[in-house]
């Protein structure tokens, strides 16, 4: 082997220490930082330096490790940063903010920090090198500065807002709370804490929740059904614990004042996440179970007779579940390329924003709402294999991954007939009237047979299968009832005859339903219906299974018998068939009471509101003079005198006096409470409304208006 000369040697590491040792002033202008012309050689202030007149800070090694190429010197913050080890060391989140946004070269004075503080300077600049695109980022920086700087011990400690202060224990236990209890575990939960609760009965409200509600919604992990997990449950997630024991009680007759604890414990978390307190997915999972079942606790008052309260608090309750879960970037688990921790974690964010996806649609199309969630939804090829923690662990499992698919792919099929059909009211308008509707809902109708004929023989427990089968006969109802209204629209638009009513009219056209264009959509609308109740009345135990279902299920069917009803009024059952619909909705009634653990239960309430829909009633005349108490009075009146083979139903106009949609409106009808006169209101006040919109080319004689009540936006159809 060759020797190198002592030349060369010189000549190597003169380039070694050139290209290795230099000053940050140097290494920013790319130029030879000659620390050797001081007399002190490899020792600063460089040539360039002493000539300049600047202070020569020495950097260090940038050899080794992950370089990152991204920022180069826009990022580079000469005397704060310190590059070399520390840099590279630094957490991921660290780094990911700080090489997201390439920010400005930052100039300091001349005198570099101290060694003293050069470590919180590194600290703070690291938070601040890139430029902020939105308020939150620049929170974020703020964050990471105030968490490192906590770790200082002379740092100021976070003091509480006197205001908010801590849990009022009054009405939350006969005793005082347990201070000397741990600070963790179930013994530290509020409810224990405050002696409202025992941990036994925390354990026993936990396994009913299990037996009996959790199979309509798979949210709660499996690791939380077993008891050596329920220290971690109340402290790690008091959100979703809370909502469990909150529906678990909901029923419990013998001991209300349990139900009674935990439902001011929900509401008081409730309204702290409303307020913008910190919150998980846990809290997004406990909104989506209280929007299924809404227990009676959290509400104010409860009527008599159903009104439809549950679809308003079920709106509230998803609409701050998705904006909690998108605040916390639940929306990211639509797409699988980008997970944010381990892959349990990430299965459980991507299930419970599915669960979001489906809540919001289908507490939308109960309402007659457009969607709040417009962005990325659980549609980009999720599949069961996406939700692990819902699949079978052992042989004889419920296969709830296969289960939830099911309904994802149908609640697609749910958005896109309410996009299409029931989008405004203006737009559902003119397509009835220039038939553009018929060829959407045959293409609606192909669609729901092809997902019946993939999921309909899908293998899972009575229970499970009914919930799937109610679901599709529910759709099949929302789909061809649109036609339904498009033929009393098309009927309206006729001329008439004199001296004839709109009443007359409308009977008199749907005496034929067979002759009609529409037939095979009416026919199906009005099957639909039927099948649902049948389904409900036949197949579903209403104390083992129908009294735990999700309340969907229940209000389904009450909008079933509803539009039985309207579609009765317009002529169209022959008396043979509509004495076989009163009978079933009679058996629908009794279901609904068997179901129910109490009178004030939703089964209860909503079978009284069928009761008095489907019963006779006094002439309308008497109700314009009615006063509230008079209203209560009519109501127990027209529930204690069944319907005898002689009377008639409630007098009911085809002017549409409240929608099949709105149960409120249905609920006002009933009771007496409407408007008096709202019977003609449908044609009267609104026949000459927006004739620009109905008038066509060929100059229709009469401009119509269909007769939908109260706001002109909304949604809902006869």
């Amino acid at each position: 082997m060759e020797l190198e000369s002592p030349q060369d040697l010189s000549r190597a590491d003169h380039i070694a220490k050139r290209v290795s040792r230099a000053c940050l002033h140097c290494r920013q202008r790319k130029s030879r930082c000659d620390l050797d012309s001081n007399g002190n050689p490899g020792k600063p202030p460089c040539q360039r330096c002493v000539r300049e007149h600047r202070d020569c800070v020495l950097g260090g090694s940038n050899r080794g490790g992950r370089r990152i190429r991204k920022n180069k010197i826009k990022n580079f913050t000469p005397g704060v940063l310190s590059p070399g080890k520390d840099s590279e060391t630094s957490s991921p989140d660290t780094r990911r903010h700080s090489v997201s946004y390439p920010g400005p070269v930052v100039f300091l004075p001349p005198n570099p920090p101290t060694s003293a503080s050069a470590a919180v300077d590194d600290d703070e600049a690291a938070s601040i090198s890139s430029v902020p695109r939105i308020p939150s980022d620049a929170w974020q920086c703020l964050t990471g500065i105030a968490t490192q700087s906590g770790a200082d011990p002379t740092a100021t400690a976070v003091r509480t807002n006197p205001r908010s202060g801590s849990f009022s224990y009054s009405g939350l236990g006969n005793g005082a709370p347990d201070f000397t209890t741990p600070s963790t575990g179930t013994r530290a939960y509020r409810l224990v804490q405050s002696r409202s609760l025992d941990p036994e009965t925390v354990w026993q409200l936990v396994m009913r929740y299990e037996a009996n509600f959790h199979p309509y919604l798979p949210l709660v992990p499996r690791k939380y059904f077993q008891r050596s997990a329920l220290d971690d449950f109340a402290t790690n997630e008091k959100h979703l614990l809370t909502a469990v024991l909150t529906i678990a009680s909901k029923d419990l007759v013998d001991r209300p004042e349990i139900h009674e604890y935990c439902s001011k414990y929900m509401h008081e978390l409730i309204s702290g996440i409303a307020a913008g307190a910190e919150c998980d997915v846990e809290a997004v999972e406990a909104l989506l179970l209280l929007a299924e079942w809404e227990p009676q606790g959290l509400r104010p008052r409860i009527e008599r007779v159903g009104r439809g309260e549950e679809d308003r608090a079920a709106w509230m309750h998803v609409g701050l579940a998705l904006r909690s879960g998108y605040f916390i970037g639940l929306d990211r688990t639509s797409f699988r390329g980008d997970p944010s921790g381990d892959q349990e974690t990430e299965a459980r964010r991507r299930l419970a924003w599915a669960s979001c996806y489906v809540s919001d649609r289908l507490v939308s199309v109960r309402i007659g709402r457009a969607f709040w969630s417009r962005g990325p939804g659980p549609m980009t090829g999720l599949s069961s294999q996406d939700f692990p923690s819902l699949q079978p662990v052992t042989d004889g499992d419920e296969d709830y991954a296969k289960i939830f698919q099911a309904m994802l792919d149908l609640t697609q099929l749910y958005g896109n007939v309410h996009e299409v059909l029931y989008s405004g009211m203006r737009a559902s308008n003119q397509m009835m009237l220039m038939g553009d509707y018929v060829k959407y809902v045959d293409d609606f109708r192909l669609a729901i047979l092809r997902w019946k004929s993939l999921w309909g023989s899908l293998d899972c427990s009575p229970p499970m299968r009914a919930t799937l089968q109610l679901s599709y006969e529910y759709l099949r109802l929302y789909t061809t009832a649109f036609a339904f209204q498009a033929a009393i629209s098309q009927s309206l638009v006729k001329p008439k005859s004199d001296g004839v009513s709109h009443r007359e009219q409308l009977r008199a056209t749907f005496r034929n339903v067979a002759s009609m264009q529409d037939s095979r959509f009416i026919y199906e609308s009005v099957d639909a219906a039927k099948a649902y109740l049948t389904i409900l009345v036949d197949s579903v135990d209403p104390e083992r299974h129908l009294h735990f279902m999700p309340l969907r299920f229940y209000l389904y069917g009450i909008y079933s018998a509803v539009f039985l009803y309207k579609a009765r009024s317009f002529g169209m059952m022959v008396p043979s068939e509509e004495a076989k619909v009163q009978g079933l909705v009679a058996r629908t009634t009794e279901i609904l009471n068997q179901s129910s653990a109490g009178p004030d239960d939703i089964g209860s309430r909503y079978a009284r509101l069928l009761e008095l829909l489907w019963k006779a009633r006094p002439p309308m005349g008497n109700t314009s003079t009615e006063t509230p108490q008079s209203s209560e009075f009519a109501i127990q009146s027209a529930l204690s005198n069944p319907v005898t083979e002689h009377s008639s139903y409630m007098h009911f106009s085809p002017a549409n006096d409240f929608s099949w949609l709105d149960l409120e409106a249905v609920g006002d009808y009933v009771s007496g409470d409407q408007i008096s006169g709202a019977g003609m209101l449908g044609f009267d006040a609104f026949q000459n409304a927006n004739a620009d919109l109905l008038q066509s080319d060929q100059s229709r004689s009469q401009a119509w208006q269909p007769a939908w009540m109260g706001d002109l936006s909304s949604n809902l159809l006869f």
